[in-house]
């Protein structure tokens, strides 16, 4: 998700960089506990049967599944901020709080987009200065990819 708030004249502003998510961590909580409730039903029944074994590994599946599920809202949650201000930019990152800050002097700063090297990649676009270069939008598919690009022309060029 690609969110830019710049002054057409004068290319100062912000763009906010977010993955796209899927649902809420409510939504795949709930998920999550009903395919827990049928697989528990299910092994409750081959317990009943005699076969106890499917129990433990029914709640393993659960479990693991709900890791997974975490690790990957905890990822969902990075952001990335673009601030063009008169005289610098800067990049700052992080997923509850900024974890990450890098500065570039907007005159000597360069925004480029790296072609990929291979059919069916995404386009890679990176900030240079002085000889630091970071990859902007990582995260982004491959239309905020574009949004941003788009974006970062005005900020750059107006």
């Amino acid at each position: 998700m690609v969110q830019a708030n710049l002054d057409p004249a004068t290319g100062h502003g912000t763009i906010v960089l977010k993955p796209n998510n899927s649902e809420s961590w409510r939504v795949n909580s709930l998920v999550v506990a009903s395919l827990a409730f049928v697989s528990g039903v299910i092994s409750l029944w081959f317990l009943w049967q005699g076969l106890w074994m499917i129990l433990p590994f029914s709640g393993l599946e659960v479990v693991a599944m709900y890791i997974a599920l975490y690790v990957c809202m905890c990822n969902n949650i990075r952001t990335e901020v673009i601030t063009f201000e008169h005289d610098r930019v800067i990049v700052e990152r992080g997923k509850r709080f900024v974890e990450q800050k890098q500065e570039y002097q907007r005159a000597w700063s360069k925004i480029f987009v790296r072609q990929p090297d291979f059919r069916g990649h995404l386009k890679k676009i990176f900030i240079r200065s002085y000889g630091k270069e970071d990859e902007l939008g990582a995260f982004l598919n491959k239309s905020d990819r574009e949004q941003l690009i788009k974006a970062l022309k005005h900020a750059v060029y107006s």
